[in-house]
């Protein structure tokens, strides 16, 4: 099990955070079959930390590339993986989430794209894993707009099957992992490898694309003018 433990920050990512990610990542091997990405407090996450964000385009590319390689590992890897969302799953923390091959979602949970009020492109491979598990008319539709996609809405989509009560999440998602771990787990990687052809070899050469698309968009007056907005409301609410 994951656990993104920041809870104070709204489990917001920032550089230390990446890190620890990845080196529990690092630590899953053939002994384990399912991985749970869960999180502490009442949000899944809240995105990037505003307080830690680089000042230049290409700083921006690296941080992007980063996130991106975190998602692509979790979506290539031969374990299940689950994400157990409660409240907000905004920014980086949606496509952390879409990165998982089953998301168990809490009756609160919210899935929020608002990259382009921040004057950016979607990022992590939120719009390729949404236009993937969701279809490109909804994707535009959600990305244009900055919207967020509720849990019921989630459902009705097929992003997940599962929505729980709030209470029920962490007993529901466990349920369910300890009951995939069970199963004979050749057959568990075999069954994630096949699913995969039909969208996921696609992703890699998407993310390229989209590192460029947001490095670029850093380097606009529209990025830097909503960023401070945000970092001024963000230092605010301290």
């Amino acid at each position: 099990m994951v656990t993104l433990n920041r809870p104070q920050q709204r489990n917001a990512l920032s550089i230390e955070m990446r890190a620890e990610l990845a080196h529990q990542l690092d630590k899953v091997d053939d002994s384990i079959s399912v991985v749970v990405i869960r999180a502490a407090g009442t949000a899944f996450c809240a995105g990037a930390d505003l307080g830690d964000v680089p000042d230049n385009p290409m700083g921006w590319r690296d941080r992007i590339l980063t996130a991106q390689a975190h998602h692509l590992r979790l979506v290539n890897m031969k374990q299940i993986v689950i994400a157990s969302v409660q409240g907000a799953a905004f920014g980086g923390g949606a496509s952390l989430a879409l990165a998982a091959d089953i998301l168990v979602l809490g009756e609160n949970a919210r899935l929020g794209f608002p990259f382009v009020h921040l004057g950016v492109v979607p990022d992590g491979g939120a719009s390729f894993l949404l236009q993937a598990k969701a279809g490109p008319a909804v994707a535009l539709d959600v990305l244009l707009t900055g919207g967020a996609i509720a849990a019921g809405e989630a459902r009705a989509l097929g992003l997940t099957r599962r929505v729980v009560t709030d209470d029920q999440l962490e007993q529901e998602t466990m349920k369910l992992a300890e009951s995939i771990a069970t199963l004979p787990f050749e057959a568990l990687q075999l069954t994630k490898s096949l699913c995969a052809q039909s969208w996921a070899d696609r992703m890699a050469g998407s993310l390229r694309q989209e590192a460029d698309s947001f490095g670029l968009a850093t380097a606009s007056e529209s990025h830097k003018a909503a960023l401070a907005a945000a970092k001024f409301k963000h230092d605010k609410a301290k």
